[in-house]
């Protein structure tokens, strides 16, 4: 796996070849080239390349997707889809741009009621 942190920029590249599995929390930006298999959980930005692969459940602040998509996207600011983008899975943010020749298999909800399922174990 190849990971690259620009301090001029907080960005972070999962490079092409890479394959990561787990889950994948950041503050900042992550560009992934490779593959990644798992869970998203950040309020940052997760950039999927055009070589970009996932198969996993999304929740960003900012989702940008050129690459392939299985699994559910939640992003409390914005997902935009480029022309060679596909998500296979259910789209939900306040904000989605969709260009043409991006694909979504899925439902989109832009209703902008963005809900967290963390479980809080504070006592009342």
């Amino acid at each position: 796996m190849i990971l690259k942190n620009e301090a001029t920029n907080n960005t972070t590249f999962i490079g092409a070849g890479a394959f990561f599995k787990g889950l994948l929390g950041f503050e900042g930006t992550v560009c992934i080239d490779g593959k990644f298999e798992g869970q998203v959980d950040t309020v940052g930005t997760l950039i999927i390349s055009e070589a970009g692969e996932i198969i996993a459940d999304i929740e960003a602040g900012i989702v940008v997707c050129k690459g392939q998509v299985k699994g559910n996207v939640t992003a409390t600011q914005k997902v935009e889809m480029h022309p060679s983008s596909k998500i296979t899975g259910n789209v939900k943010s306040p904000s989605l741009s969709i260009e043409i020749g991006a694909k979504v298999e899925g439902s989109i909800d832009m209703s902008n009621k963005i809900t967290s399922s963390k479980i809080s174990l504070e006592a009342p």
